[in-house]
């Protein structure tokens, strides 16, 4: 089974927690609210949803961050961009999208992100900021 949505907007990397004044570890507000944002979309996606159609069950995520080219870019740079010959070698760093977007469906799209055996996650330019992201419980890019 394959499933596949999208989230629009810009892409926010996982962070690490922050130490308030108080001493406190808490999660920056803007990285939670990402999080919420891609649950939402999945949700709005998927609403009769049922994660146990992928419990106990490898799974291989896909994700394509779609990033919108620097205004600072020449006419000649942007279409070169757009056409996949320069990518984005800005933050967020993939590991971190992958992070974030990972932990945000963990109990909504599968029951755990352990199943995770196979990961990929694409930085390309776009004419807009949006996330695409692919489960999958095929894994087609396994070699064996």
């Amino acid at each position: 089974m394959i499933i596949e949505f999208e989230i629009q907007g810009k892409v926010k990397a996982k962070q690490s927690f922050k130490i308030g004044k108080n001493g406190f570890k808490y999660t920056p507000a803007d990285v939670k609210e990402y999080a919420n944002w891609v649950r939402l979309c999945f949700i709005n996606k998927y609403p009769n949803w049922n994660i146990e159609q992928f419990k106990n069950k490898p799974l291989e995520v896909i994700i394509d961050a779609f990033v919108s080219t620097p205004k600072s870019f020449s006419n000649k740079k942007t279409e070169q961009a757009l056409k996949g010959e320069i990518r984005p070698l800005t933050k967020p760093d993939a590991d971190n999208i992958a992070k974030n977007i990972d932990d945000a469906l963990n109990g909504i799209a599968y029951p755990d992100d352990k199943q995770i055996t196979c990961l990929q996650v694409n930085k390309v330019y776009s004419m807009i900021d949006t996330v695409r992201v692919t489960i999958s419980d095929e894994l087609t890019n396994i070699k064996g």
